[in-house]
């Protein structure tokens, strides 16, 4: 007599199952939280008003699983620091983007924001920019698309526009609109040049 070997339980992959949960996650919503800093929040600090419901938790670390984070409406004087809020709240930090920093008081960019090369949206609106030479930074963000900076200082600078797309070629919407063809053939004013030939000058010497 032969026994009949009972079929085995079909496995699951949970690291393919959250990373799709991940891509569709919703934002995890920390904005009108009165923060004046970046700082460890924790999952349940996040709201769900205005999404419906907050991020999936993943398996290992119970954090969210987004790539999304709005920290709108706040009172962040600044960004450093910033991976103290992304580890806090992200199953994967490193995989985080999407950041909306929008209607805070941040003046600077601090270089913290190069720690995530996968972001491609961030903004900045209704902040308190007042120089080009901030955004350069956020030159080396290779997956950057698209970013908004209106009602910045810098948005009364003339030629605004063009100077911001000289200095993040690699965006392909500025301030909730796309950048036509027409509008990348139009060179950048002296100033806006002069900081783009400073920054890479910069960087060929650090290079060598």
């Amino acid at each position: 007599m032969v026994l009949e070997s009972k079929p085995k339980p079909p496995t699951v992959d949970f690291r393919i199952n959250e990373t799709t949960t991940m891509e569709a996650g919703m934002p995890a919503d920390y904005s009108f939280k009165k923060l004046t800093e970046p700082k460890a929040m924790g999952v349940e600090a996040a709201r769900s008003i205005r999404t419906g419901s907050v991020p999936e938790r993943g398996v290992a670390k119970k954090k969210l699983l987004t790539r999304s984070i709005w920290l709108n409406n706040n009172k962040l004087k600044s960004i450093k620091n910033l991976e103290q809020i992304v580890d806090s709240i992200l199953e994967v930090p490193s995989q985080l983007s999407w950041i909306d920093f929008s209607f805070n008081y941040i003046k600077d960019i601090d270089d913290c924001i190069l720690n995530y090369p996968h972001l491609k949206i961030l903004y900045f609106h209704g902040n308190c920019i007042s120089k080009l030479t901030e955004l350069m930074k956020l030159r080396k963000l290779k997956n950057l698309k698209t970013v908004t900076f209106h009602g910045n200082p810098i948005s009364n600078i003339p030629m605004y526009r063009v100077s911001i797309m000289h200095i993040l070629p690699q965006i392909l919407n500025l301030d909730f609109f796309p950048i036509i063809k027409n509008e990348k053939l139009t060179p950048p004013p002296t100033e806006t040049l002069k900081i783009i030939r400073d920054y890479e000058a910069k960087e060929k010497a650090a290079a060598k």
